[in-house]
């Protein structure tokens, strides 16, 4: 439950100016400010000072954060700069800090175990996608849903984008054909065809596909749409919070179309694209995580290949907390 890479911790709207956030990922207590020029900083919890709680009394100052019990200040690289009844700070301690990044209107917090710096960014949800020559609406408010704290592993929800078969079960729909599943580097993308044109001619289909690009471990962005119906772009995040729960967040945006201005249209077209996802949360929640599982014959090389990707954002000594 401690993997390597960006994970989403909440919304740009979630973060406003002076206000000091407290939060639990990972393990680990830590405070999120957004400093007086707009710039987002996360840090740890506990002042290196004398041990208070940031979270509980802090205020920010200017770029930095000052501690409730003694006004010792902690700029966003965690250096103390201020100590208000001595001349200088105390330069040799250093407050852990978490590197931060707003795209999209989200919030995504780096994670190391070894608390190295960032390798990779997550891309741009509409460039990635290739829909970035199509107009969304805005996911604020209404297509921000925080469904809390849930039972479940990352692990389970990565898994789904090489499931092709479960659509059959849970969603009781068509069985999608793989089009391509293939890893590269941070990201591993999937793309499935709804309609038999994906089986008999596949470079020329009109149906609608439905494009999966997992981001390390914990984002998985997709794009539902083609030629026949408007698109809609989804960021589901899993984050995990400690051992035994991860906190999930679901990200829609709809594409611009006609009658979107009808009352209630919008509203009917957010419910279509998200009133599926509770059906698999109940499963993720209850299901235990197979190391090895008995996999039909076809299923074997999508997951296969995507569990060997997803185990480079683990630590070989941590490879135990994900199963």
């Amino acid at each position: 439950m401690r993997p390597n890479g960006w994970f989403q911790i909440g919304w740009s709207r979630d973060f406003s100016v002076d206000v000091v956030v407290s939060k639990t990922y990972f393990g680990e207590e830590l405070v999120v400010f957004r400093d007086q020029k707009g710039q987002l900083h996360g840090i740890e919890a506990y002042c290196r000072h004398m041990g208070a709680h940031l979270g509980y009394g802090g205020v920010v100052a200017s770029t930095c954060i000052r501690c409730p019990f003694h006004g010792w200040q902690w700029d966003g690289d965690g250096r103390n700069v201020n100590i208000p009844y001595q001349d200088r700070p105390n330069r040799a301690v250093r407050m852990r800090t978490f590197p931060m990044l707003e795209r999209n209107g989200v919030v995504y917090l780096w994670h190391d175990v070894r608390g190295g710096t960032p390798t990779w960014e997550p891309p741009d949800v509409f460039d990635v996608l290739e829909v970035g020559d199509r107009k969304f609406h805005d996911s604020d408010p209404n297509g921000q849903i925080s469904f809390g704290r849930l039972r479940l592993n990352p692990f389970v929800v990565l898994d789904n984008a090489a499931d092709p078969a479960h659509f059959l079960t849970v969603h009781q729909s068509g069985l999608p054909i793989v089009v391509t599943s293939e890893p590269n580097g941070h990201l591993f993308r999937v793309k499935l065809g709804f309609g038999t044109s994906w089986v008999t001619s596949p470079e020329t289909a009109t149906g609608d596909a439905l494009d999966i690009l997992e981001v390390g471990v914990g984002l998985s962005f997709t794009a539902l749409g083609g030629q026949r119906s408007p698109y809609v772009v989804i960021l589901l995040s899993t984050t995990p919070v400690d051992a035994e729960t991860s906190e999930m967040f679901q990200t829609v945006w709809l594409e611009i179309a006609d009658g979107d201005d009808e009352p209630g249209q919008l509203e009917r077209r957010l419910h279509r694209a998200t009133h599926q996802l509770p059906r698999d949360i109940v499963i993720w929640e209850n299901q235990r995580y197979v190391e090895r599982p008995a996999w039909a014959s076809n299923e074997v090389r999508g997951f296969t290949a995507l569990r060997k990707w997803a185990a480079n954002f683990y630590e070989p000594a941590g490879m135990s907390d994900s199963k």
